[in-house]
């Protein structure tokens, strides 16, 4: 090493440094005051964020209990489908009569025709409480055939919300609807908006698709458009969330008052076209808004620029002479000479740096004598690699030749299944229609000979036909997957599977705020209809238990019953009768990218764990409603939720 190449390099270093100290001390004031701006803005958005959720977990409360209101009227719809057209309609004052008593905060239900004709109502009354006839939302239901809520309709019957259901015939045909009425400020709207009113100026509402106000914790605005309706019915009809600041002039309980700096939160309804208000000033809002001024941050940075000079001066003395020392060192290292030591350096950052390299320099030389030892052991790692690659070969293989076995299972029973449903139609539907179709001959002979038909019992024949076609329909296809989801459905087959054989059935269901996409929801669907059938075929059980639920990303789904249970592992050994049930719920969970798992053992029951994960345009596909075809038709005595 020349006398002259430690100048050099300490004069390279020494420009560096300054460079680098001046720009280290002015750069991150000027990052830390932006980021300090920054940080307030995102404070700024994050209460807002808060304010979001908050009304959104309004929202889904109340969808909720809206949700069940038309479960019931959907019973309530199937219950009067048999015997709708009837001249009698006493059974249809009795259905509704009952039904009345389900609804705990309804004033009135009623039943009308294709022609909106008010055929019955509970509790009766001179003045009728179903729509007008101005109102179009009967007409959209019998146009479209899904449920709808409307708005808050004031007349001089007072406030009032309807919701309406449709009423199809045996064959499908929507002859009438069934609805109820309720007075928003009974069902108690606004104890759960009390939760999202803050601060001396905040409040909370709910408005509908016209803009007026349902419920609100401020007194005498219910019934009341509401300020900036347009804007709020156009986020309620794209069922879009929403929370930005609002600089118009209001209207507050006939005053007008000048709203310069206000913060508008809303979040739609699914059920209904309704949506959740919050309104407050921004600064009892957003504190943070204007706290810190620009001219402030440029005045602290102003007094730290004559600080960076001194301050990198002095580092580049200290620094450069160790580094040169180093410099040298580290070449003589990387030419491959390890015997000499690297000189001591001082008891700084710098010279515990020289003793780290000399420790690098003691374990290289160590390093190479321990290559050769790897070496040996990496290539007897190869072959231990090698053999568990062929080992899950093989076991794929006879996975790929177990699920092509299965796939001719399900041909089979597909094919068997068609077997079945042209015998039933044969043996059961034709029988029956060749008896309606004598019955009908000999009433037609019974007329022409002046003697009195017996109808009754041909009536019977084409009711029993009837309810054997709609079966035959359910067992196709549950209609209730489509209008209501999956967590319907499943309660659904729950309950016609496994409590008409005498098991008791519990479903717990957790929050579920979106619908799947059609194929996944179908998919969950058959996984718990295979499930269920084993349970109900083969389990001996007293009690089920089922629970479906959302965790992080993925969907739950648990079903637990105490029968006699069975060997998992057994089952799949044995030869001839293998368990294509349990292959095809595996199937259908791997389908989706997810697993399921079985626990049992003789004499302690069985568990179905099902792990899916959620796709992520769930959310869109949950937008979606469901087509006008898919709202369910029970036959006499049917039941769909």
């Amino acid at each position: 090493m020349t006398s002259d190449q430690p100048v050099v390099g300490s004069a390279g270093i020494r420009r560096r440094v300054y460079l680098l100290m001046a720009t280290g001390i002015f750069f991150p004031l000027a990052v830390m005051a932006a980021t300090g701006l920054y940080w307030l803005r995102a404070l700024d958005e994050r209460v807002l964020a808060g304010r979001l959720s908050a009304a959104a977990a309004v929202a889904a409360h109340y969808d909720e209990h809206l949700t069940s209101d038309l479960e019931i009227l959907q019973r309530l719809s199937a219950a009067l489908s048999a015997r709708f057209g009837d001249a009698d309609l006493s059974d249809e004052r009795r259905a509704l009569r009952d039904a009345h008593v389900q609804f705990r905060f309804r004033e009135r239900l009623f039943l009308l025709d294709a022609e909106q004709n008010v055929l019955a109502e509970e509790p009766t009354s001179p003045v009728s409480a179903a729509p007008r006839e101005e109102t179009s939302i009967v007409a959209e239901v019998l146009r479209s055939g899904v449920p709808r809520m409307s708005g808050i309709v004031v007349d001089e019957r007072g406030r009032m919300v309807h919701e309406v259901v449709p009423v199809r015939a045996l064959d499908g045909r929507i002859v009438g609807v069934v609805g109820g009425t309720f007075d928003p400020e009974r069902r108690d709207f606004d104890k759960m908006l009390q939760h999202l009113r803050h601060g001396e100026t905040g409040f909370a509402e709910i408005v509908d698709s016209d803009g007026r106000v349902l419920a609100s914790t401020r007194p005498g605005r219910v019934g009341k458009r509401t300020e900036c309706a347009a804007h709020l019915v156009s986020l309620a009809k794209a069922k879009r969330s929403e929370s930005v600041g609002c600089r118009s002039c209001h209207a507050y309980e006939g005053a007008s008052v000048q709203a310069t700096n206000e913060f508008l939160t809303f979040a739609p309804l699914a059920t209904a076209p309704w949506g959740i208000v919050m309104r407050q000033a921004a600064e009892e809002a957003l504190p943070t808004e204007g706290a810190v001024p620009w001219y402030g941050v440029l005045a602290v940075l102003a007094a730290q620029l004559g600080l960076a000079g001194a301050f990198a001066w002095g580092a580049a003395r200290s620094v450069t002479r160790p580094i040169a020392v180093l410099t040298s060192e580290a070449e003589r290292i990387a030419g491959g000479e390890l015997a000499w030591p690297i000189p001591d350096l001082g008891a700084d950052e710098l010279g515990r740096l020289g003793k780290s390299l000399d420790l690098m320099r003691e374990n290289l030389r160590r390093l190479l004598d321990h290559v050769a030892e790897v070496n040996a052991g990496l290539e007897q790692r190869v072959a231990e690699r090698t053999k568990e690659l062929n080992d899950a070969n093989a076991l794929l293989t006879e996975r790929e030749e177990a699920r092509a076995q299965l796939l001719r299972k399900v041909i089979s029973a597909q094919e068997d299944e068609r077997k079945r449903i042209a015998r039933e139609l044969h043996d059961e539907t034709s029988q029956a229609l060749a008896v309606l179709a004598m019955g009908l001959e000999a009433a037609q002979d019974a007329i022409r000979g002046g003697r009195t038909p017996r109808l009754d019992e041909v009536k019977a024949v084409a009711v029993r036909t009837l309810e054997d076609v709609h079966r035959l329909i359910l067992d196709l296809r549950p209609s209730v997957l489509d209008d209501l989801g999956l967590l319907s459905a499943i309660r659904w087959y729950a309950e016609r599977t496994l409590e008409t054989r005498g098991i008791s059935v519990r479903c717990e269901f957790g929050e579920l705020d979106r619908r799947l996409p059609p194929e996944m929801e179908t998919a969950l669907f058959r996984i718990c209809q295979e499930t269920m059938s084993n349970v109900a075929r083969h389990s001996k059980a007293s009690a089920v238990l089922v629970q479906v639920g959302v965790e992080g990303d993925e969907i739950h789904i648990d079903i637990e019953d105490d029968g006699r249970g069975f060997d998992p592992d057994a089952a799949a050994r044995r030869e001839g009768r293998r368990p294509w049930g349990l292959m095809g719920i595996r199937e259908r969970a791997e389908i989706l990218g997810g697993t399921a798992r079985v626990d049992s053992s003789p004499g302690q029951g069985t568990r179905v764990l099902v792990r899916i994960p959620l796709p992520a345009d769930a959310s869109a596909a949950g937008a979606e409603e469901p087509p006008a075809s898919a709202v369910p038709a029970s036959g006499r005595g049917g039941r769909s939720t």
